[in-house]
């Protein structure tokens, strides 16, 4: 019944948990400061963790360096190289049969018209180059103030007539991390970007099968696109293909599967180029770059390996059915005119150049390769759950089981998350359920099971207190105890009390009202005992045994107890004239020393309690009240180095059980001399004490008469009177002063 009681609470607290951690790390992953991070560290690691890949063989790239310029007898300054050398490195791939040659070089100005010609004219023969445009931002007056554009630059008009198409490709120059590339936009519009650009003329091969099925499915733009592969090659049209094809996919985004469905039974090969092709077209206009490794993991050729007096045979070349990109690619970093960084940077200290970036995207689109992050909604919805598992998983565990949780829970997220990367290229998110909702889930679980272990403590603290000391109540509470097992040897002093006649008391009242009486009469005990430091250690029938306790003797602590002896008198006093009939007259017995608090007990009933000599000490002492006539009888040892009490030697007894006797001292008073006749009474017993302990019985006698007939109540001086009279009659064999009593 306790477990399914406490089973809901803990549901909900877990419930309350997850869905706190999930919120807060859906909200953290929204926030842009945090998509960075995600992108500088997350997105780091995932490549960190998969390493270099080996990159698709379509593709090549043909690096401009100083060490080429110095094979070609050439200055080391592109611009100061003869464009020759680039007309005959066309002719060199025709004949190799590169399939496409994509030029990372800007040609925005006439040179040496010669080789201006033959360049321009290498261009038109291959039919197949492609090469790169810059854009400017400029302003442009309007009405409400200057407006900032992209302007494309071209290259000069016998190139860009030449050229089977041209086409910028924009990146960062800011020293960050470069992680993505336009296919549209910045700059491009719907004409693509260089990779974009070069991917549809790889794919002319299949440009009749594509215009088939893009017929098929709207016949509008038949008429609106070249009919054949030749016609696009011919007319230099392939930048208006790749923008009407954009057109139509944007503008119909059901018209990806039907194009898909309609090219029918063509050749995998072919089929998997066309689908490269339309997921392109009907894509988002940037994508993420899946670099393959650092710097020339992608096949690169020196420049000079291709023509020259260094350039190698063909066959060694094989760039058959390969697209090239021609651009600056350094063997050495500090020479890289255009160098970019990447995820791999810091683990090469080389720099990508931008060619290769080029290249990679383009290998990307070509292998449907590139790193695919989660939709918005996909992203917080991941976020969301894992918070959720994380906070409600870890609100049901104790802190151990939280911490090896979390650090579980992290490493397989981690490890499922770099799988996904690895194997289809799926970036799902690190940063926030890692290194946020991780330690936060934790920090929230823990103080969690703080606050409700707290709570539940300070119920167990509530409940124990109505029957065990407070220091107990802390122990069990604190710590797990076996039973038995907490022991403490401590210095203190022991407060017993007892009823007078409480058995005719509780003769003559039924149970019930007998009950209420003692609640009453213990409620005055107890409440006094705190107020001067004491902890209620045992309450049995009419008795009640009191401690102060601590690890070395403390006169301050028996100073305590003494005045919470005479405000128990006191107040019982007042408790008693209130009830009348029902009165609970009460004994008081202290002593001090050594004693053990532990659970006391056996097979599966124990009580925590105090043991030691001062225990029976001071329950013997509270007996003595009953034979001398006090209420506050008090050890010898009780009152060392206590000040502020009035107090008398009442004399040394052997109590019952003992073999050492005990000297016994009455308290009086607290905090004010008494008054001239009692101080004068408490003279004359100490004086007759005297007597009395010496032997001289007849001495004794009239001194303990004197005292009774000035204070007919003097419960000791009366109780040694008899001692004395009858001692001179039939004195004891063997005297040293101690009086021996029975009672218990």
């Amino acid at each position: 019944m306790g477990f399914s009681r406490r089973l809901p609470l803990k549901l909900k607290r877990a419930a309350a948990l997850g869905a706190a951690t999930g919120v807060l790390g859906a909200i953290l992953s929204l926030a842009p400061p945090v998509l960075e991070l995600e992108e500088a560290m997350g997105l780091r690691w995932l490549f960190g963790r998969r390493g270099p890949v080996v990159p698709t063989d379509r593709v090549a790239v043909i690096g401009i360096s100083r060490d080429s310029a110095e094979a070609l007898g050439v200055p080391p300054e592109l611009d100061e190289w003869p464009r020759r050398l680039h007309a005959d490195l066309i002719e060199r791939l025709s004949r190799l049969g590169a399939a496409v040659i994509v030029f990372d070089i800007i040609f925005q100005e006439p040179r040496s018209p010669e080789d201006d010609g033959r360049l321009a004219a290498a261009i038109g023969k291959a039919g197949n180059v492609i090469l790169a445009e810059r854009v400017v931002t400029e302003p442009i007056s309007w009405a409400g103030g200057d407006v900032w554009v992209d302007k494309r630059i071209l290259p000069i008009p016998p190139f860009k007539e030449a050229a089977l198409a041209s086409a910028p490709f924009t990146l960062p120059v800011v020293p960050v991390t470069t992680s993505q590339f336009w296919t549209f936009g910045r700059g491009a519009g719907d004409i693509g970007t260089l990779p974009v650009v070069a991917l549809q003329a790889f794919a002319l091969s299949g440009y009749e099968p594509l215009l088939a099925a893009l017929s098929s499915a709207r016949p509008a733009l038949r008429g609106r696109l070249p009919g054949t592969r030749e016609e696009v090659l011919a007319t230099r049209s392939l930048e208006n293909v790749v923008r009407d094809l954009r057109g139509a996919f944007r503008e119909h985004p059901e018209l990806a599967r039907r194009v898909l469905a309609g090219v029918g039974e063509t050749e995998a090969s072919e089929r998997r180029l066309l689908e490269a092709l339309v997921a392109v077209y009907a894509g988002a206009e940037h994508r993420y770059l899946n670099y393959y490794g650092p710097a020339k993991t992608i096949r690169t050729i020196p420049y000079h390996h291709v023509i020259g007096p260094m350039a190698k045979p063909d066959e060694e070349l094989a760039l058959r059915g390969k697209v090239v990109f021609v651009g600056y690619s350094e063997s050495r970093q500090s020479e890289q005119q255009d160098d970019f960084i990447s995820v791999f940077s810091l683990r090469s200290g080389q720099n990508l150049s931008g060619v290769e970036i080029a290249a990679t995207a383009f290998a990307n689109l070509l292998e449907q390769s590139s790193i695919r992050p989660l939709p918005p909604a996909a992203h917080v919805g991941v976020v969301l759950v894992v918070g959720f598992l994380y906070g409600a998983a870890l609100a049901w565990l104790p802190t151990v089981g939280m911490l090896v949780l979390a650090v579980a829970g992290a490493g397989l997220y981690s490890a499922f998350a770099s799988w996904q990367f690895a194997s289809s290229g799926l970036w799902l998110p690190l940063v926030v359920p890692v290194l946020m909702q991780t330690p936060v889930g934790l920090l929230a679980a823990v103080l969690a099971s703080h606050r409700s272990l707290r709570l539940q403590r300070e119920r167990i603290r509530r409940v124990l207190g109505y029957y065990l000391p407070t220091t107990a109540v802390e122990r069990l509470v604190e710590q797990s105890v076996e039973a038995g097992s907490d022991r403490q040897l401590l210095y203190g002093t022991c407060l017993f009390t007892d009823v007078e006649q409480y058995t005719s008391v509780s003769e003559r009242m039924d149970p019930a009202r007998l009950g209420e009486l003692l609640n009453a009469y213990y409620e005055v005990l107890v409440e006094a005992v705190r107020r001067h430091g004491g902890e209620v250690s045992d309450m049995a029938g009419d008795s009640m045994l009191a401690i102060w306790a601590g690890v070395r003797p403390d006169a301050a602590d028996r100073s305590r107890a003494c005045r919470a002896a005479l405000a128990i008198a006191a107040e019982v006093e007042a408790f008693n004239r209130a009830r009348g009939a029902d009165a609970m007259p009460t004994r008081i017995g202290l002593a001090s020393g050594q004693l053990l608090l532990a659970n006391i007990g056996g097979a599966d009933r124990f009580e925590y309690r105090a043991v030691g000599d001062i225990v029976n000490t001071a329950a013997r002492l509270q007996s003595l009240n009953r034979v001398l006539g006090t209420r506050v009888l008090v050890s010898e040892r009780t009152l060392e180095d206590v000040t502020g009490l009035t107090t008398r030697n009442v004399g040394r007894f052997l109590l019952r059980g003992k073999t050492e006797p005990v000297v016994v001292h009455e308290v009086l008073g607290a905090d004010a001399p008494p008054a001239p006749e009692r101080a004068a009474l408490v003279e004359i017993f100490a004086a007759a004490l005297d007597r009395f302990q010496a032997g001289d019985w007849a001495a004794a006698e009239a001194r303990f008469e004197q005292i009774a007939a000035r204070d007919p109540g003097d419960g000791p001086a009366r109780y040694y009177l008899g001692l004395a009279r009858r001692y001179r009659t039939d004195p004891p064999s063997a005297w040293d002063g101690t009086v021996e009593v029975g009672v218990k």
